[in-house]
């Protein structure tokens, strides 16, 4: 069959090579076009477009680039009314792919979305637009399940892909040596979008001058090195997961990274900035108390997050002070909830449960 598959950003760019990797053993001659990254490229897809052409982050991203996305949305339409896809499959980044989805099933497409909108945070009216423009929904959250079913949506708990990642994961012996990575290390993840980077990196750099006796490596993204570049700091590319796993505590951008340092067990603090526009704006409209993962799946805050005017070099200087105390209870009260988090995300195997149900799908939806 042929399947396109679009990925708006890094995260969605590893779940979708993953779930082509498990398509391409369950139908080997498949054909797959793709919005999305270099981990896609190698698993197997045709990538048409990057996903960093569509890091529009914020109200004013979203202003500032309306004709550009009214571009991007049109060469959509174009590219799969050529390709004529057997499926198409959304992964993750809802805003974007929600519109995506409805242009591709006004043309006639069977379309299923892999990791659903948060709409249990905020917005919830994209229920009804979920329902109306996807046919089948995967979700990794068991909460997410009973929320669309109740609103009719053919919805299936499929478990966490970032487990499979986690779990496949061989730590490289040698790279704290090849990377000259010295003890107490803290690792520093500033997002993968462009926003996100340019917002952590200035408040980074004031922590590490108050620490002189810590050693701090940011996580990198080779994509955006000409930015790293302006700033005094260690910078590891593309080596997200070894450097976790060498690593005392983590300072994480909130987002997925926040789930994958909790799955390493590595001691947290949460920590975001965006337009105030945007986050005035989101402060009316969130439904829910917490911003990072680890804590909306728990229900309580397990991990500290420090949010706009919190997310400076003197707050946060507090936490990691706390989070180096090996006897600190605070340290202790992450490790323990982290345990009862990865009881919650369940067993590996999202990846393989996921790409089955879908080729499934849409081979039952050709029958018709």
């Amino acid at each position: 069959m042929k399947y396109f598959i679009l990925a708006g950003e890094k995260s969605g760019d590893l779940h979708g090579s993953k779930l082509i990797k498990e398509l391409l053993l369950l139908d080997s001659t498949a054909t797959i076009q793709a919005w999305g990254g270099d981990d896609m490229q190698e698993a197997g897809a045709e990538v048409l477009i990057h996903h960093k052409e569509l890091a529009i982050m914020g109200l004013l991203g979203v202003l500032q680039n309306i004709q550009r996305l009214k571009g991007l949305f049109q060469k959509f339409k174009s590219q799969i009314q050529q390709f004529q896809p057997d499926t198409v499959i959304f992964i993750d980044y809802g805003g974007f792919n929600l519109k995506a989805a409805r242009i591709a099933k006004l043309q006639g497409f069977h379309t299923q979305f892999y990791i659903a909108p948060k709409v249990w945070a905020w917005n919830k009216g994209r229920v009804d637009v979920i329902k109306k423009w996807v046919d089948q929904l995967y979700v990794i959250f068991p909460f997410e399940k009973t929320l669309f079913e109740e609103h009719g949506i053919s919805t299936h708990y499929v478990g966490n892909p970032l487990k499979d990642s986690i779990d496949d994961f061989q730590p490289n012996p040698q790279f704290a040596e090849q990377n000259s990575i010295k003890q107490p290390c803290i690792s520093l993840l500033a997002g993968s979008r462009k926003q996100e980077i340019n917002a952590a990196l200035p408040v980074f750099q004031e922590i590490k001058q108050q620490f002189p006796d810590l050693h701090f490596y940011v996580a990198g993204l080779k994509e955006w090195k000409s930015i790293y570049k302006a700033y005094d700091l260690d910078i590891i590319y593309d080596d997200t997961y070894n450097l976790l796993h060498v690593s005392q505590i983590a300072i994480v951008t909130s987002g997925t990274a926040t789930l994958e340092t909790a799955l390493f067990k590595i001691p947290q603090i949460v920590v975001y900035k965006t337009d105030w526009i945007f986050y005035s704006l989101a402060k009316l409209l969130v439904k829910i108390k917490f911003i990072s993962l680890v804590n909306i799946i728990l229900g309580k805050e397990a991990v500290p997050e420090m949010i706009q005017s919190k997310f400076t070099a003197s707050h946060i200087s507090l936490k990691i002070k706390q989070l180096l105390d090996s006897n600190a209870v605070s340290k202790q009260k992450q490790l323990n909830c982290y345990n009862e988090l990865i009881q919650i995300i369940g067993p590996a195997g999202a990846s393989k449960k996921t790409a089955k149900m879908m080729y499934d799908y849409a081979l039952s939806y050709q029958a018709k």
